[in-house]
């Protein structure tokens, strides 16, 4: 688990909190204020946590962790240099990094790196510097799904090591997570969120050769002949059913929502909340109204579990930093766009219905 992300001249943020919870995290805001640099940056950082403590053969001393954040930001992020990634503005501070997991007490992870940094080199001296790192967590895996799907581009894995594709490495990581073969024995908290999912797809996904196929009672249907919305609960239940996605691992998601009509985009706010209610750690990027208000309802039902949920909203004002304001309802968020543009249409909308009216009436006389 994630517990904490500490951001300080980290492109758009000056200086942010994110604690985050053992369920859903919900990150809110327009195009510009952050969000994906949050959920990238917790990635690289969760995702290098776990590779290096994971490893009985890697030696986990700084220089190891430098490598690997190195490489990973640039891989992840995509600066042209690394040093871009610094605040604009306040090049003469370097851009520092807190991140706290669950299981780490003894220390945090802290690096930093300058304005001036270049992207990493084989062999040479790292852009970024360590000053801190864990020794344990409890930490496995982290898992990144991006805006759009993977499991049609199996093709992709075989040519990204040999080719330069303009696509960051979220792509072909959730790749390699997905080819990962199913368990034998499904993880019981797991069991009721699969249910949903094979409800939904209308059967389970399977990968034979280097392609993935929807098997169910009608057939066996490969991955591009499915709609894509349907394609995001697919990778979803392959990340569950092969073991992937468990408890003890975090996963990011940058708009789930995309390409998911209404009546989608209730299933998937239900599944995710599932997952938070199983002990699941889920932290997302979002601007759906729809998807806002769905997790809301989720988390007032009275006869259901308790959903763990918690908002972040990042707000920015030109020419200064993106704040970030929490809370657990997010009709407490201020400055929610997204809410603000669906009431303005919905004025708009009655101001038209009225106008109408006026003149069909006066049509009549």
């Amino acid at each position: 688990m994630l517990k904490r992300l500490h951001l300080k001249n980290f492109t758009v943020f000056a200086d942010a909190d994110f604690e985050f919870v053992q369920g859903l995290n919900v990150i809110v805001g327009t195009n510009g204020t952050g969000k994906s640099h949050v959920l990238k940056l917790g990635y690289v950082a969760a995702r290098v946590t776990a590779r290096i403590l994971g490893d009985e053969i890697l030696a986990p001393g700084p220089r190891n962790w430098e490598v690997y954040l190195s490489q990973r930001l640039k891989d992840v992020l995509q600066p042209e240099e690394l040093g871009k990634l610094v605040r604009w503005g306040t090049e003469k501070n370097p851009a520092s990094i807190t991140a706290e997991f669950k299981g780490s007490s003894i220390e945090n992870l802290v690096f930093n790196f300058l304005s001036t940094a270049k992207n990493p080199t084989p062999g040479g001296k790292q852009p970024v510097s360590v000053k801190k790192y864990p020794k344990q967590t409890d930490l496995s895996r982290a898992i990144f799904i991006p805006p759009k799907e993977v499991l049609t581009l199996a093709w992709l894995r075989a040519i990204y090591e040999k080719r330069l594709l303009p696509i960051d490495d979220t792509y072909p990581s959730l790749l390699d997570l997905l080819n990962e073969i199913p368990l034998r024995e499904l993880n019981p908290v797991a069991s009721k969120a699969l249910k949903s999912l094979e409800r939904i797809l209308g059967g389970r996904i399977e990968l034979e050769g280097e392609r993935f196929y929807l098997i169910s009672n009608s057939g066996r249907l490969e991955m591009n002949m499915v709609a894509e919305g349907i394609r995001k609960f697919a990778m979803l239940e392959r990340l569950l059913r092969n073991g992937v996605l468990t408890p003890e691992n975090v996963l990011f998601w940058d708009e789930p929502e995309a390409n998911l009509n209404p009546k989608l985009l209730r299933e998937m706010a239900t599944v995710l909340a599932e997952l938070a209610r199983q002990g699941f750690q889920i932290i997302l990027a979002t601007h759906s109204m729809g998807l806002l208000k769905e997790f809301h309802i989720l988390s007032r039902q009275k006869d259901a579990k308790l959903l763990p949920i918690k908002y972040f909203g990042l707000n920015a004002q030109p020419g200064y930093s993106t704040t970030v304001v929490t809370a657990h309802n997010f009709e407490y968020l201020p400055d929610v766009v997204a809410l603000e543009v669906e009431l303005e249409q919905a004025d708009d909308l009655e101001e038209i219905f009225v106008r109408e009216d006026q003149e069909r009436h006066a049509e009549n006389r």
